[in-house]
């Protein structure tokens, strides 16, 4: 019992530190492609988005919940989870908003709840 805990232990602080590299690595490829190159925000944004996916499948993959085999069915699976976030951060953000939450307090409960379903789902499903 005590290995098991420790492993989930440290995948979900692996979990926790790849997040917050996927962020910056959000946030440094959005200035560096919209404030130092001039590309268009919208363009800038999603490419800046995609640098973050890269980073976080990665690191996700490789270092949080070591995982092995093949990578397109675990890619597919990662894609499946990404489409579930949007749709329900949308739905989510805004029912809060509905009922008198600010939308950045939205925003942050959305996603920090969407962190734990996140890590449980990667690991029993995606990263298996």
């Amino acid at each position: 019992m005590g290995v098991a805990r420790t492993l989930v232990s440290n995948s979900a602080l692996r979990f926790l530190v790849v997040g917050g590299l996927s962020l910056a690595a959000d946030t440094g490829a959005l200035f560096v492609l919209h404030g130092v190159l001039g590309i268009w925000l919208p363009v800038a944004t999603a490419l800046a988005y995609a640098v973050a996916f890269v980073v976080n499948f990665g690191l996700n993959r490789t270092w949080a919940f070591g995982a092995g085999g093949a990578i397109g069915p675990q890619l597919w699976r990662y894609l499946a989870l990404v489409a579930v976030n949007l749709v329900l951060t949308v739905v989510v953000v805004q029912g809060l908003v509905w009922v008198g939450v600010t939308y950045l307090a939205a925003k942050v409960v959305t996603a920090t709840g969407l962190a734990v379903i996140n890590y449980l789902v990667s690991r029993k499903w995606i990263f298996t």
